[in-house]
């Protein structure tokens, strides 16, 4: 790669040997062409006298005649001599303009500022590849959790939003080919402070790729991928891709639990905070037949998933009539009158806008709502910017291609166990799914939820893990009290333990723990912190364990600080 220093000396160098070799040119015919002094004796210029009159006529200063009067043909060849070096100094300076102005040149010091900015981090950091939609929510979220970010993309317009963001910290941003793995070097990939790599392009392609060389050029970092085919998909989990998300499955997933299980889907939506909220009434009849309107695998995917639930569908697709479609799918634009009547819109619960874009799946809803106001409508979102418009056209429930893709990668990356808990989570019945939502509600309130998770171990935390090994009872509840004050509890709730085979979902106050255990948490982040002090400090695990503080020679949160 150029360097600002070798781009210099590639586009002077021909400017400067003008400009060298006309004060060559001029030095030199000072010192053959002869002057006269007053008694008519000849002489001629020493190199230093010459470079002396030479230096004061090319810079245009002007100073006087030395060390006598010139001769005609001296002064003939200082007017020589001016024209020369002023023009090689035009010619030098408007050179150096044009390499200030040029764009390689500027990219070659943005790029060295960022990897001084890099090179000076000293957290761990989060490299991001795609600073668009899902790219932009993802380094919002990461920034004000008060990690660290490194954006990635190709687009100078990406890099020069990412600059207009006013963060409270520093997000070094490169404008570079993601795909390139010496790049991704560039970025900080191999740096010992980079903690994760996400792949969040448009390209499925560009994702794998960088995917790949995630796992290729750094082992340790944590690998987070979009894929929006399946084959795509498949791909990256072959080579063991940390986490694979599939912006269809997810959408299908959301739609069908806001559909079938609504306290399913207001407990995810809560634990994700994707910003798809539900404006129907609870009350609200979901029953009856759902229209879906795509044909992409956003609308496939629904649909099985719907049918598979036993729900009744009808597909509008626009093309395809010879493909698999379900009985009953009728085909045509969507946005159009006709289309919509006869797949039934007037009689249908509901409506599903699943199009690859967002003006097809405005239209349809107006048109669908003209038909048939009543109607609930929830709608794939593909791009940001448009939500006013979805808000105002009257949808019930909007999925944001970004918020879905942005809200599934972000507890993985606080906590690897959050995709493990969502699982089981929704392998129980609505009662289960509305006592856990409460008891979030309960402790965290409206707060952002963060993820984080601990093992018991000597490693991990020596002072629980002692306490156990010498048959000391400490339970999942100790964990959430307040280290301060353990009469109160503090803005955390114990998600889940992972024990050999056996899971925990909300594990009971007094459930024991034991080696070996796995812990997922939820709550504020300051929460975080101070359950962090479990794992450092002894005489914290004895005051939860019984109530009776010791004595310390320093507070528990310095000790924390030197550990």
């Amino acid at each position: 790669m150029n360097t600002p220093l070798s781009l210099l000396f590639q586009r002077m160098r021909f400017p400067l040997i003008v400009l060298i070799g006309a004060y060559a040119v001029a030095t030199v015919g000072y010192t053959l062409v002869p002057g006269y002094d007053e008694n008519g004796q000849r002489w001629t210029m020493n190199f230093l006298d010459a470079f002396y009159v030479v230096s004061y006529t090319g810079s245009t200063i002007g100073f006087g005649e030395i060390p006598a009067r010139f001769s005609e043909a001296q002064r003939l060849w200082t007017m020589v001599c001016i024209y020369l070096t002023v023009f090689a100094w035009l010619f030098a300076i408007g050179s150096l303009v044009g390499l200030v102005r040029d764009e390689a040149f500027h990219e070659a010091l943005g790029r060295r500022r960022l990897q001084r900015t890099i090179a000076a981090i000293r957290s761990p950091f989060y490299l991001i590849c795609g600073y668009g939609g899902a790219g932009g929510m993802l380094v919002d979220n990461l920034v004000q959790s008060g990690r660290r970010v490194v954006v990635v993309d190709r687009s100078e317009y990406a890099i020069r939003e990412l600059q207009l963001r006013d963060y409270h910290v520093l997000v070094p941003g490169f404008r570079l080919d993601a795909s390139v793995p010496d790049n991704l070097l560039k970025a900080g990939l191999q740096n010992r402070w980079c903690a994760g790599l996400l792949a969040l392009t448009d390209s499925d392609e560009t994702n794998l790729k960088i995917a790949l060389a995630g796992r290729l050029l750094n082992q340790k970092v944590m690998v987070a991928a979009r894929a929006d085919s399946s084959a795509t998909a498949s791909n990256m989990a072959s080579f063991e891709t940390g986490f694979v998300i599939r912006p269809a499955e997810e959408f299908s997933r959301r739609v069908a639990l806001a559909i079938t299980r609504p306290q399913a889907y207001r407990l995810y939506e809560r634990l994700s905070e994707a910003g798809a909220r539900q404006k129907w009434d609870p009350e609200t009849s979901l029953d009856g037949t759902w229209l879906i309107c795509g044909q992409d695998d956003f609308g496939r995917s629904l649909a099985e998933s719907l049918q598979s639930q036993g729900v009744s569908t009808r597909i509008i697709a626009e093309e395809g009539e010879d493909g698999d479609w379900p009985t009953g799918s009728v085909f045509g634009p969507s946005s159009e009158g006709h289309a919509l009547e006869r797949a039934g819109v007037a009689e249908v619960t509901g409506l599903v806008v699943a199009h690859a874009s967002d003006a097809e799946n405005l239209s349809t809803i107006m048109t669908a709502l003209m038909i048939n106001p009543d109607l609930l409508v929830i709608a794939r979102e593909n791009h940001l910017h448009n939500r006013q418009l979805f808000e105002e056209a009257g949808t019930h429930l909007t999925c944001s291609v970004s918020g879905i893709v942005a809200s599934a990668v972000r507890p993985v990356l606080e906590a690897t166990m959050v995709p493990a808990f969502v699982d089981k989570m929704l392998e129980n019945d609505e009662d289960w799914n509305r006592d856990c939502l409460k008891r979030l509600r309960e402790r965290i309130g409206d707060e952002r939820v963060q993820f984080w998770s601990s093992r018991v171990s000597e490693k991990r935390t020596p002072p629980l893990a002692e306490a156990i090994e010498a048959g000391r009872t400490f339970t999942a509840g100790m964990l959430t009290l307040d280290p301060r004050n353990r009469s109160e509890k503090m803005d955390a709730l114990v998600l889940m333990i992972i024990r050999d085979d056996r899971v925990m979902l909300l594990p009971d106050d007094d459930e024991p723990l034991a080696m070996g255990d796995r812990i997922l948490f939820c709550g504020t982040p300051h929460s975080a912190e101070l359950i962090w002090a479990v794992a450092v400090d002894p005489d914290v695990v004895h005051y939860l364990r019984t109530g009776q503080p010791r004595l310390a020679r320093r507070p528990w949160w310095r000790r924390a600080v030197a550990h």
